[in-house]
């Protein structure tokens, strides 16, 4: 998945729009991404180039007596990420009158680059004919018109939040909070990300967090889990105490234990590991924190221990993995300086 160009800091946001779009489905997006770069400190303050895009330019009324203010499609070019807005009513229409923005929705997903759809904007992604044999969601009062025109899709009907590579689809505007926070954390850093998290809250969540194998952990139906989820990850320097967990959500240690399970497929132990694992990688990449501080940031204040627990799980040092992905990952400003 491309973030941005190599040697460019700068982040190219592009979001279509059209007079049948659902207007928070972008501007939600654009003011958490802006939020997080903002939280990186003065020097990043033009780290984000935003264009919202719209068939002929100028100002689009999009409702409620509000419009945006939009560049003409003609003069779209490579983004690093594209946000395809949720359709108000019927897609179909929209399809029908915007013939244009699927075409550069077409060639943004076989540049493989980041694109994010909201709701039913995922009528015009399955439209490009990019998505066949890919899995898609969309709303849900929409699955049986998607499953109907797109049936090479894989529509995935019980996921608020879905992945294929670099396209990701949410069912609304409410899950695409969680995948923002998600975003915020890989393109600058999970200290943003929480940053972020507890700027917006209680709207975001964080349920989406893909696991090293690519299988969403936090993509499930069940809330209680989602709320347990939540609180471990409150703050990673906490040891594990399952009977307070269970407690807190006032259920039994024996029924926290089996939900979790049958929700997210591991324990608890083994999802905390996981968090652990993926917020010291993040730590590595991103910051200029000494390894001694990233164990201890992620619940291992001893430094043999977590050099050794961290080997065993990545097959690398700390130290070695820094050195390894430092020069891949995008350049983002320790919030720190």
């Amino acid at each position: 998945m491309t973030i941005t160009p190599k040697g460019r800091a700068e982040l190219h946001i592009a979001a279509l729009t059209h007079e049948d779009m659902l207007a928070s489905s972008i501007a939600l997006p654009l003011e958490i991404l802006t939020g997080a770069a903002q939280a990186l400190g003065r020097s990043s303050a033009h780290r984000l180039n935003v264009s919202c895009f719209s068939s002929k330019g100028g100002a689009l009324p999009v409702g409620a007596g509000l419009s945006v203010g939009t560049r003409p499609l003609s003069e779209f070019q490579d983004a690093d990420l594209l946000i395809v807005p949720a359709i108000w009513r019927q897609p179909q229409r929209v399809l029908r009158r915007h013939a244009e923005q699927i075409r550069v929705i077409k060639r943004h997903i076989e540049a493989d680059r980041l694109t994010i759809s909201v709701g039913s904007g995922s009528f015009l992604l399955a439209e490009t004919g990019a998505m066949r044999g890919r899995s898609m969601t969309t709303h849900w009062q929409w699955f049986d018109a998607f499953a109907r025109r797109y049936p090479a899709v894989n529509l995935e009907r019980r996921q608020l939040i879905t992945q294929s590579g670099a396209v990701f689809c949410v069912g609304s505007v409410n899950s695409v909070a969680d995948l923002m926070i998600y975003l915020c954390g890989e393109i600058f850093s999970q200290r943003v990300a929480r940053h972020i998290e507890s700027q917006f809250s209680p709207e975001i969540r964080q349920r989406f967090s893909p696991s090293p194998l690519g299988s969403p952990r936090d993509l499930h139906p069940d809330e209680l889990i989602a709320d347990a989820q939540s609180e471990l990850m409150k703050d990673l320097r906490v040891p594990l105490c399952i009977p307070k967990l269970a407690s807190m959500l006032d259920i039994s240690s024996r029924t926290l234990i089996r939900r979790f399970k049958s929700a997210t497929g591991v324990t608890i132990s083994a999802y905390l590991r996981e968090r652990r694992l993926d917020e010291a990688q993040s730590l590595l990449r991103r910051t200029n924190l000494s390894v001694t501080e990233v164990g201890s940031a992620v619940g291992h204040p001893d430094p043999s221990h977590f050099t050794r627990t961290f080997r065993e799980q990545t097959g690398l040092t700390p130290t070695a993995y820094r050195a390894a992905v430092r020069q891949k990952a995008f350049e983002a400003i320790d919030s720190s300086t």
